[in-house]
């Protein structure tokens, strides 16, 4: 205990000597961290939009004018049924009425949307399946040349080329993160190691002594390992603290607004994520102390 004691009271006690530099070493440890936070929550919401997404990619909608006559919508969904890349069991008829009241469920926490609709604008549509959806595109080609009836169909939808353009983001996004986080975490623990190497030099007189009185190198050394420590699990708390403060204040806040876009995190993201965050920090405040340690101290 008695030692305990002292490698804390030594650790406090070079803290206040250089509460400048420790002070920065923490903010851009909570910096480093925060940023790994937010990628890794933000590359989370990304890739279960994308997951739900691709569920659509083998999707056609082929919406339809409201003068089709039910002689038409017949012959139209007969065409669907003997398209070879169609899933004929997948060929389902929304009409406009249905259309509206899933948009209202959809949007029943923004009833401004639709409350004020005098008239359906939403279309009938046909909704069907590819067996591949790598044949959306052979499909959506043989509709457009060879459906009867083209003049009802005013647009055909599907989400490929979309979903892919989302990726492309995805990835870019994953990239850059990934750079960011790297170098800020460098930077930490260079800077956690500059705030070792002027506790060193500041006892530089103290550490001879004990080394002339038989002081063993790990009893000399702690001080400054929990030093690097202390800063790396005070900045990794402070980072957690922000990430949080995003997540609520604005995460929450966007899935809720954008629900269309059906953003979400998975379940037991945080339960992952803030233990990382700890472990991390940990490990910054560890090799800036034994950087520091290695090059400038000689025990």
């Amino acid at each position: 205990m008695n030692k305990i004691k002292y490698f804390a009271g030594e650790t406090w006690a070079s803290l206040r000597k250089n509460i400048i530099l420790a002070i920065a070493a923490i903010a851009v440890v909570t910096v480093s961290l925060g940023i790994l936070g937010l990628v890794v929550m933000g590359w989370n919401m990304f890739s279960n939009m994308i997951k739900n997404a691709e569920r659509k990619v083998g999707e056609v909608d082929v919406y339809l004018s409201d003068l089709t006559t039910q002689e038409e919508l017949q012959a139209i969904e007969a065409f669907l049924a003997s398209i070879p890349e169609v899933d004929a069991k997948s060929i389902y008829f929304k009409s406009k009425d249905e259309a509206l009241r899933e948009f209202k469920e959809r949007f029943k926490d923004q009833p401004e949307l639709w409350e004020y609709i005098d008239e359906n604008p939403l279309p009938n549509s046909y909704q069907l399946m590819t067996k591949d959806p790598k044949d959306v595109g052979v499909v959506v080609g043989r509709i457009n040349n060879e459906a009867p009836y083209r003049e009802r169909i005013e647009d055909i939808k599907s989400a490929s080329s979309a979903i892919e353009k989302l990726e492309n983001i995805f990835d870019k996004f994953r990239q850059i993160g990934t750079v960011a986080v790297i170098a800020l975490a460098l930077v930490a623990v260079l800077l956690v190691s500059v705030t070792i190497q002027v506790a060193i030099f500041a006892r530089r007189r103290e550490i001879g002594i004990m080394k002339l009185v038989g002081a063993t190198n790990w009893f000399i050394r702690w001080p400054f390992v929990l030093e690097g420590v202390f800063e790396g699990l005070s900045g990794s708390l402070a980072a957690i603290l922000v990430v949080m403060a995003v997540k609520v204040w604005i995460l929450d806040r966007l899935i809720e607004s954008l629900q269309f876009l059906r953003l979400s995190f998975s379940s037991g993201l945080f339960a992952v994520l803030v233990p990382c965050i700890l472990v991390g920090g940990v490990v910054i405040g560890a090799l800036g102390s034994a950087y520091a340690l290695g090059r400038f101290l000689e025990v």
